[in-house]
């Protein structure tokens, strides 16, 4: 059993959000539970997870040798985390009637009111694929899921990539109002949130922040439309002298994407945004941008234009609904995200190529692929993903 342990400490020593999963999705096997003193178990309701202060779980309802009882569960990867957290010092513990474990011969523990809750090591009780998943989770060079799970379903893989698409939207979202000038008046401000968010877009991957600057000193101008202001923009982003010179990244970059070739684009793109009447912005399409827009600036590369429309005009859209008042237009931008279909560069998404049953077509055309890797996979919330769940209860 020691074996077993190391197994499972590795898979657990990255999070108690884990532990907590399992337990809330009761994936582990139930009809033969006993606590560590022999005691037979029944998990009639695992409670409701408990985000404030106090025991993880409220209002479990627990069989113990044929007795009902009625409290909080409370999980640690190992019995000394109670004592270690002072629960034995928190009358908030005082209800607890069963402490959940994943370690071998686990001490006991108490409450503050002298009662002994029961201890369930739930490691020998927990299913072979969950086992598997774990064993492979610091160990593989690629995706946990690509080596520690027999059997992806791709119905789950495809809805937790929808999920993770509706999440970068939001997150899309959120990032442009990190642009937006309270102070100004809504059209104005709205109009240099998204020149800003454009100069930012032109920036990916390494040269954001200079880019960001570059717009910023851009919008401050009094005529952004006069004769000779690229190569104003370009003295001040320091490409035409070392003075004054940005930080700039030239590591791997192409000439389709040298910060000059990228100021040339975000600057014409910017001045026909601020030339056109918010009217056009309320009253037509979203899909304007890609047809008369991108055409007026001269934007040749499709895929990096989709991937703006996308990333930046669809959620400014959506946050310009908002701000008007309009919810069809808000609507309108959420919808055309949802089934967006953009060429995302294959070498981003590589990770998913290793894994089995999963085809191309299920991601690389999804612009939430990008934050599926981002904000689930490289950070290790496969208790949060609809594969890892799917399979372990398959």
């Amino acid at each position: 059993m020691k074996k077993t342990w190391k197994v499972h400490r590795q898979g657990f020593t990255y999070s108690e959000k884990l532990l907590q999963w399992i337990w809330e999705n009761l994936l582990f096997e139930n009809s033969s539970l006993r606590t560590e003193n022999g005691k037979s178990i029944k998990v009639l309701d695992q409670g409701v997870l408990n985000l404030t202060d106090g025991p993880d779980f409220k209002n479990a309802v627990i069989e113990i040798d044929g007795i009902v009882w009625y409290g909080s569960v409370e999980l640690h990867i190992n019995a000394s985390g109670w004592r270690l957290h002072n629960h034995h010092l928190d009358p908030n513990y005082n209800q607890v009637i069963l402490h959940v474990v994943v370690e071998d011969s686990p001490e006991d523990v108490s409450s503050k009111n002298g009662a002994s809750p029961a201890t369930l090591n739930l490691l020998p009780y927990l299913p072979k694929e969950l086992i598997q998943f774990m064993t492979n989770f610091r160990g593989s060079k690629h995706l946990p899921c690509a080596e520690g799970l027999h059997y992806i379903s791709p119905d789950a893989f495809r809805l937790q990539i929808e999920k993770a698409h509706r999440e970068y939207f939001e997150k899309k979202a959120d990032d442009f109002l990190r642009f937006y000038n309270p102070n100004l008046l809504p059209s104005v401000a709205w109009k240099h949130a998204l020149v800003i968010s454009i100069f930012d877009a032109f920036g990916i991957t390494y040269n954001r922040e200079p880019m960001r600057e570059v717009g910023e000193w851009f919008l401050n101008q009094e005529k952004t439309h006069k004769e000779g202001i690229l190569d104003d923009v370009y003295h001040f982003a320091g490409l035409l002298d070392s003075e004054g010179a940005l930080n700039w990244n030239y590591k791997g970059v192409r000439s389709h994407n040298h910060p000059k070739k990228r100021i040339e684009q975000a600057v014409k793109l910017s001045q026909h945004i601020l030339e056109t009447p918010m009217e056009s912005f309320l009253e037509e399409s979203p899909e304007f941008f890609l047809t008369r827009i991108s055409k007026e600036a001269q934007l040749a590369q499709l895929n990096r234009t989709a991937i703006i429309y996308g990333t930046v005009f669809l959620p400014a859209m959506y946050i310009l609904g908002t701000l008007f008042g309009s919810s069809g237009i808000s609507e309108k931008a959420h919808t055309l995200w949802m089934n967006l279909h953009t060429p995302v560069p294959k070498k981003l998404l590589q990770k998913f190529e290793n894994i089995d049953g999963i085809k191309s077509s299920h991601y690389s055309k999804k612009l939430g692929s990008i934050h599926q890797l981002k904000a689930y996979c490289y950070v290790n919330r496969c208790d949060e993903c609809l594969v890892l769940k799917k399979a372990i209860l398959s």
